[in-house]
């Protein structure tokens, strides 16, 4: 793994009594990961990385003192970089490993989605929320580049494979939604909860696609729809500071050993978090948070296209 900023700001402006417009810009998914050039797993992954910004203007509306609705529309950039060693010794027939070159896809797009969501407020001290995301469908366009050794470069460039060219990636985030509840326990404490469903099973292949005569670059993942449940409390120390703590379990989408890849290396995994928040004025409030993430042991046991395997 390695650093990452992950940046989320958001504008809120009331229109009029009941109804307000805001903004949102934030990243919905990310991922980095980098592998030394000789690794065992060299030919699945090297480097891995998507960045997405999401930008999600929306504008809510309280009908009544129970119910409150909102709905927004999302821009979303999304760009990645792939890379793997390629083994050219199989392929050539001098020996598996002994002679290695490298690939890799960097390209970027824009993607078009949607949010909605409703409050339904029982008391003052009593609230459950619903919330969708639908999912939003990127092709990634951008430069194929292979790094090839000399001895196969001439039979390479004649069959016009493992060339620079163009290439496109299909990439699909999934559809959300989330269930969650506010219980203000007192005028100091409040607890919450969320439960949230995300649609990670039409991530079902990862397809580079090449404008050469390089035939497809294929992993299959055939990932699960997911769940995640999480609960949180607060404690109001004063008008201005606020304290709150959580955990949550977070399954992983992936079904097993075979579709677990160096390039995401995910498992069940379980929150803890604390943060705190300060409100300076009525127009301006600070919040800071840390999250620690408890993956469970996992293994990887897969082979490639020309028969290497990463172990298990």
């Amino acid at each position: 793994g390695v650093n990452s900023v992950v940046p989320n700001l958001y504008m809120v402006t009331g229109i009029s009594e009941d109804v307000a417009f805001g903004v949102g810009l934030f990243v919905p998914f990310g991922l980095a990961t980098e592998y030394n050039a000789g690794w065992a797993g060299r030919y699945h992954a090297l480097e891995s990385s998507l960045h997405t910004v999401n930008l999600n203007p929306t504008l809510a509306w309280q009908i009544n003192e129970k119910f409150s609705v909102g709905a927004g529309a999302s821009a979303q950039y999304a760009s990645a970089t792939l890379s793997s060693a390629i083994d050219f010794g199989s392929i050539s027939g001098v020996a598996p490993g002994l002679l290695d070159g490298e690939g890799s896809l960097e390209g970027d797009d824009w993607g078009y989605g949607y949010n909605a969501g409703i409050i339904y407020a029982a008391t003052p001290d009593t609230s459950v929320g619903l919330s969708y995301r639908s999912k939003i469908k990127h092709t990634l366009e951008g430069d194929a580049e292979f790094t090839v050794p000399a001895p196969v470069l001439a039979l390479a460039q004649s069959q016009n494979m493992f060339v620079n060219t163009t290439g496109t990636a299909d990439l699909e985030l999934p559809a959300s939604a989330t269930l969650g509840g506010l219980q203000k326990v007192n005028e100091k404490v409040s607890v919450m909860f969320d439960l949230a469903w995300t649609e990670w099973s039409s991530f079902d292949e990862l397809r580079v696609q090449y404008d050469s005569a390089q035939p497809d670059s294929v992993t299959d993942e055939s990932w699960k729809d997911t769940w995640r449940v999480s609960v949180g409390g607060e404690y109001a120390a004063s008008e201005a500071w606020t304290v709150r703590m959580g955990a949550a379990f977070d399954e992983s989408p992936i079904p097993d050993t075979e579709h677990r890849t160096p390039r995401i290396p995910d498992s069940d995994r379980y929150w803890l978090t604390a943060g705190l928040g300060y409100i300076s004025s009525e127009n301006f409030s600070f919040d800071v948070g840390y999250a620690h993430v408890f993956f469970e042991k996992s293994e990887v046991s897969l082979t490639s296209g020309t028969g290497d395997g990463t172990g298990d």
